[in-house]
């Protein structure tokens, strides 16, 4: 402040000293100071022996300020002090009136019909100034007169009929929808959210403040559908997504509050079709939230109308496909997953207070339909737009198959149905093959395909321990993982091999912990001729497929190998079975050991002979492996626990076939080096 009190002084100052020489300049000259100066340019120059030095005596004024800018503190103050103050100073007088209306009557100052008539022209005389300071510039302070007049006249109409019953309420109700409509009229012309707003709560107030007991819900419900109608037209054509938000916001209060306290069975058709209205009426709204909450919420009113009755899921299954519809043609994906959640969300609060017992043939064809119209999104939106699917397609796809089979297991279950692995394999089949063509398309990742694959296999392997039991379900899982292991063949794929993989996994775990254990007793089964060696002949024909239709590759050697192992295990059990049913308890340990070690000598010689006739490397050096575990067995266990009689048949049987083995390699030795060195130069 001092420094500014002292620029502005020196300022001054300069002035002065300036009219004083202007002044003694305009005396030499003698011009009149009542005339204009002459211009510049008109004037003689002065000779420059009387031209005053100003430099000499003026002194040096301040800075030449830069232009500026309103700062955002200036601005927020602008905003404070003109538009939030003029909103509470309208709400304020609004308040003020109210209050003058209840000590006026407490008073008895002036009567009924005067205090209503007083109203009436406050309200007018505050939409009039407000027109008045409109025209003169003041937009944001007239806007919070016309609120207030409007306001004002709200109140009056309402007190006429609600406290006094000066008006009728068809003369009230006319007199509170015009001022709407001049509310809507002044909020146009002013370009004023405000304005609209204020009248829009009145409106929306207006069948509340004036209801009785008497309910006319095609009366209600039509004024509030005209009434969001005109402002969802005025909001989209002004783009003020707040009007039309609260438009919404009030049009689902107002329904729901009829629903809840004057709905009757007898009204489903009045409730339907204005369920319907309404959400056509907001299903082109702009903004995101309304657009998903009009899904919703017309879905919550279908549900509170129809339960418990079947024809609810008809509606329902409707409006979902309404959903998808114009999520389609106005591009919002977001929007088919609200209409997904929304269906199978009040599917769920339905099934709970369904009828008993539900008519589960029919429930299941509209659940099964459900399904085909959310599954069908994300083929539609990649072949009708050749574009990559988005995360709102791809989580769709995810769930929509896994929540339509959850729900049909609940109801099939319940009613003793015994296709539920067919259903299940059916799953699977369509999404597989909608995995596979969607795998070639142009323009994509194929990810979507890759996961409807997977969802694929996912199902058909559920499908398996569903339909069947016991053994058929490894015999069935071992079958599948080798058409996989050729899927991945044809198509090469290597997803698909992990797949496989996965499935051999389970088959694997099941052969230990399920089925090596289906036969307790060693007398309830033939040797060979049973149940388990067949399903484990099924594991290891399916593992040896696997690994010739890979044909190379690590996971064709674990296969390869996986197989023997199956081979021999099988041939193990049958080996303990034999020996449980021949030796007694004393012998059995010995005999079991001892068995166990002449049967992985003839298979290692089997494989090394193989090996050798075949040119199989990978035979050759199985068969010596196995070989070698056979020896530390021998060696350090057989040799310390085996009885006598049965370590002297160990120890002369593998002794035997470890000569034989070295005999072959001895015949075979320049052949075998040979094939070593053939296949080193082929590498």
């Amino acid at each position: 402040m001092d420094a500014l009190t002292q620029a502005i002084l020196r300022l001054l100052r300069r002035m002065e000293e300036v009219e004083r020489r202007l002044e003694h300049v305009e005396t030499s000259l003698g011009i009149s100071r009542a005339l204009p100066p002459e211009p510049a340019a008109a004037a003689e120059p002065m000779p420059a022996e009387e031209q005053p030095v100003l430099e000499e005596t003026a002194e040096p004024g301040p800075p030449e300020p830069a232009p500026t800018t309103t700062s955002s503190s200036e601005g927020l103050e602008t905003r404070f002090g003109l538009t939030l103050i003029n909103r509470v100073g309208a709400v304020t007088l609004t308040l003020g009136a109210a209050f003058f209306f209840k000590y006026a009557v407490d008073n008895q100052w002036i009567g009924e019909r005067g205090r209503i008539l007083l109203g009436i022209l406050a309200g007018l005389l505050a939409l009039g100034l407000g027109h008045f300071f409109f025209r003169r510039g003041h937009r944001v302070y007239s806007q919070g007169l016309s609120g207030s007049g409007v306001s004002i006249l709200y109140l009056s109409f309402y007190a006429a009929f609600g406290f006094y019953g000066l008006i009728s309420q068809p003369l009230a109700f006319l007199l509170m929808v015009s001022t709407t409509l001049m509310a809507g009229a002044i909020a146009l012309f002013y370009q004023s959210r405000t304005v609209l707003a204020l009248g829009l709560i009145g409106g929306y107030a207006t069948p509340l403040l004036l209801s009785t007991s008497e309910d006319r819900p095609w009366f209600f419900l039509g004024y509030v559908f005209l009434l969001s109608a005109g402002a969802a037209a005025v909001s989209r054509s002004r783009k003020w997504r707040g009007v039309e938000a609260m438009a919404f916001l009030a049009t689902a209060a107002l329904f729901g509050f009829w629903l809840e306290d004057r709905f009757s069975t007898e009204k489903r058709l009045v409730a339907t079709v204005y369920a319907v209205a309404y959400y056509l009426l907001f299903s082109t709204a702009r903004g995101r939230v309304v657009l998903a909450a009009a899904q919703f919420l017309a879905a919550w009113a279908l549900y509170a109308i129809w339960t418990p009755h079947t024809t609810y899921l008809i509606a329902a299954l409707g409006l979902s496909a309404a959903g998808f519809v114009v999520a389609e043609r106005r591009q919002r994906g977001y929007l088919s997953l609200v209409s997904f959640a929304s269906f199978w969300l009040w599917y769920a609060a339905w099934r709970g207070d369904a009828e008993s017992p539900v008519q589960t043939g029919a429930v299941f064809v509209l659940l099964t339909v459900a399904f085909f119209l959310h599954f069908a999104w994300l083929p539609w939106r990649v072949f009708a737009h050749r574009a990559e699917p988005g995360n709102a397609e791809m989580l769709l796809a995810a769930l929509s198959g896994t929540v339509y089979f959850a729900a049909s297991y609940q109801i099939l279950s319940a009613d003793g149905s015994s296709w539920l692995g067919v259903l299940a394999a059916v799953l699977g089949v369509v999404h597989l093959a909608l995995g596979l063509r969607l795998r070639p398309m142009a323009g994509t990742s194929g990810v979507a395909g890759v996961l409807c694959a997977g969802l694929g296999l996912g199902f058909l392997t559920l499908a398996i321990p569903i339909q069947f039991a016991g053994y058929h379900i490894t015999m069935a899982w071992a079958v599948e993982a080798a058409a996989l292991a050729w899927i991945a063949a044809r198509v090469r794929e290597r997803r698909w091999l992990h797949a496989s993989m996965v499935v051999f996994a389970l088959t694997g775990a099941r052969l230990l912990f399920v089925d090596a254990g289906l036969y307790r007793d060693p007398a309830a089964y033939h040797a060979v001729a049973n149940l388990r060696f067949l399903t484990f002949a099924t594991a290891a024909a399916s593992l040896f497929l696997a690994a010739r239709w890979t044909r190379s590759g690590p996971y064709a050697l674990a296969s390869y190998v996986a197989a023997h192992a199956v081979v021999l295990w099988a041939f193990a059990l049958e080996v303990f079975g034999w020996a449980a049913r021949s030796a007694t308890a004393d012998n059995l340990p010995s005999l079991r050991s001892t068995s166990l070690s002449i049967l992985m000598a003839f298979y290692a010689l089997a494989l090394v002979t193989a090996g050798v006739l075949a040119r199989s490397r990978v035979n050759r050096l199985l068969g010596l492996g196995l070989l070698a575990a056979v020896v530390l067995k021998l060696y350090l266990y057989d040799v310390w626990l085996l009885r006598r009689i049965y370590r002297v048949t160990a120890f002369a049987v593998l002794g035997v076939l470890l000569l034989l083995t070295s005999y072959l390699y001895s015949r075979y030795r320049a052949t075998i080096e040979a094939w070593w060195k053939d296949d080193g130069k082929g590498s």
